[in-house]
This record gives C-alpha cells, structure tokens and sequence, in this order.
C-alpha cells in the first residue's frame, strides 16, 4: 500500500514503526492514501483510494470531489480533546478575566481593588452555555464542564443527544437561551461568516470562544462588537491573518488585539507536548487497518466526519 504525505517530518517519524506493507511514496500520483489536511479534484487519480487527515478540521477538503470519487476519508481523534480543553482554558481566562487582571497588576494597578469601582469577573456557574458544533470538539467541551452547575443547548440536527441538552432549532435561537457560546462547528458555506452584524447584535452581555475557524465570524462586525461592547467578550485560537514563515503577523485586519475584552491564542489548541507522538500512534492505527481492508467495501464519507 501506497501512502503519500508532504509533511516530511512526519513521513521520517511513521516510517519508525513496523509497517512492512507500507511504502512511502515522493509522488502523489502514486499513492493509495493521501495523509494532508488539504484535497481536492486536481489531487485525484484513479488508483487514489482515499485521504487521512492528521488535524482536526476538514475545511481543507473538497468533500464534493471526495463524494464524486468514492474516497473514503479519515480524521484522527486525538487533537479534539486538547482542542476542547483550550477552548475550556479560553473561556476561563476570558470570563476570569485572567489577561486583564494580570496586565493591570504587572504595573500595579490592582483593578480598583480597594474602592468601589472594583472590576468584578463573570462565574460561569448558572450560565447557560450553547454549543454551536457537537461533533467530537463540542461534545468534549459538553462533558468537561459538566460539574460546573451549567446548562447546556445546541441546535437540533436530528442526531442522538444527552438528555441534559436544551435543544433549539437555530443559530439565533441559540444565542436568545446562551450566555456563553462555543464554536467548534466545520467552516463551509453555510458556516462561514455566520457570526455577522446581525448575530452580533444579538449578544449582548454574552460571551464567545471560537476554536473552529475566524471565518466563520465576519471579521469587521466582530472588531465593532468587541468595540461598543455589543459582545461581551471574545476569546479566540483561530485567526483571520497567518504568518507564512517566521515573520511577525498580526492576527486580524482590524486592531481587535487592542481590546481588554479579548483573549488571544495562536492556533495551537490542538498542539501539546504530547500530541504529535499521539497524532502518529493515530495514524498507525488507521494505516494498519487499511492495509487488511478490502477497498472494494467503500466506508460512508458522511459517518467519518
């Protein structure tokens, strides 16, 4: 069996264990598997049988083309519980307002400790949390902060649910119910940019942690909510603007970095000390079970995702 990753680090790291019917292959032409978190059309050829992806999203992929071949696709598991414990460690820090507290108190400002105006946090006990995406991210989110004396909503895709969940039918009714909402839904066409002026209008007092992807909040009304305090608070470890190499780049087009209602991490929520040795034993697993499979039996592309 055939398998191609651009990645060569880790391509050097797989080939360290026992895999005596796998070859690594230089082309991509050549390959049974693909192992990259991007596809589409142009990357097919008849011998292709399908792609693993060693991240958590599967915004790099061309389901539809995917679909057209009937490729079977595969995304390793283990960065949704690290990724959902950053976004956990996000909304702590947000709510708590941790940066806040801690940039004030290295100038020895104590955040009007001793007067009347004293700057208080937001608990999340007896809060309403609403989780837009309940895949494996939200559903970690979901048992993580079990505990906390929250409640809990989503929107209703017709899927089995925990019984303590507050179903709803849509994203608007979700922010009515929530006071802390997470996103950790796929981008796509029908997810992008669905945070816009609208959404955000209708939050106030109200709290978002994004660990899916920054487009899917449309950026300009995300720097005016944040601005007017519209949107409560935002923490985020996905972004607009990326460095290509070792250059410094700011986040976003707009100075939403500026704001003490923010909280900044730099996409690394599913990267640990541990995670990539993990990611490998993930990738293993899968490339082992292909190698017995029959791939005349096709996997459902819609089961995987």
């Amino acid at each position: 069996m055939n398998v191609y990753t651009k990645h060569k680090k880790m391509e050097e790291a797989l080939k360290q264990y026992d895999l005596p019917r796998i070859t690594f292959v230089d082309d991509l032409k050549d390959a049974h598997f693909i192992i990259d978190g991007h596809f589409d059309q142009h990357d097919y050829h008849p011998d292709l049988k399908g792609v693993i992806i060693p991240y958590t999203g599967h915004n790099g992929i061309d389901l539809d083309a995917m679909r057209k071949h009937d490729l079977m696709l595969f995304i390793t598991p283990t960065r949704s519980r690290y990724v959902a414990e950053k976004a956990i460690a996000l909304m702590f820090a947000l709510l708590g307002r941790v940066v806040h507290y801690h940039t004030l108190l290295q100038t020895g400002n104590w955040a009007e400790r001793n007067t009347q105006k004293r700057q208080p946090w937001t608990s999340i006990q007896g809060k309403t949390v609403g989780l837009f995406g309940y895949g494996r991210i939200g559903k970690r989110i979901h048992h993580m902060l079990q505990g906390f004396d929250c409640d809990f909503a989503t929107i209703d895709r017709g899927h089995d649910y925990e019984d303590n969940l507050l179903l709803v039918k849509n994203l608007t009714n979700l922010i009515q119910v929530s006071d802390v909402i997470f996103i950790s839904t796929p981008l796509n066409k029908t997810t992008e940019g669905i945070f816009d002026q609208n959404k955000f209008a209708r939050m106030n007092n109200k709290f978002l942690i994004n660990v899916a992807r920054g487009a899917i909040c449309e950026e300009e009304s995300l720097y005016q909510a944040l601005k007017t305090g519209t949107l409560h608070g935002y923490a985020s470890d996905v972004w607009y603007q990326y460095p290509k190499g070792k250059e410094a780049q700011l986040p976003s087009t707009y100075p939403i970095y500026d704001l003490d209602n923010v909280v900044l991490s730099n996409h690394s929520g599913g990267f640990t000390e541990t995670t990539n040795k993990e990611v490998n034993e993930d990738l293993i697993k899968t490339l082992k079970q292909l190698e017995q499979e029959d791939y005349s039996k096709k996997l459902n592309l819609d089961t995987l995702l």
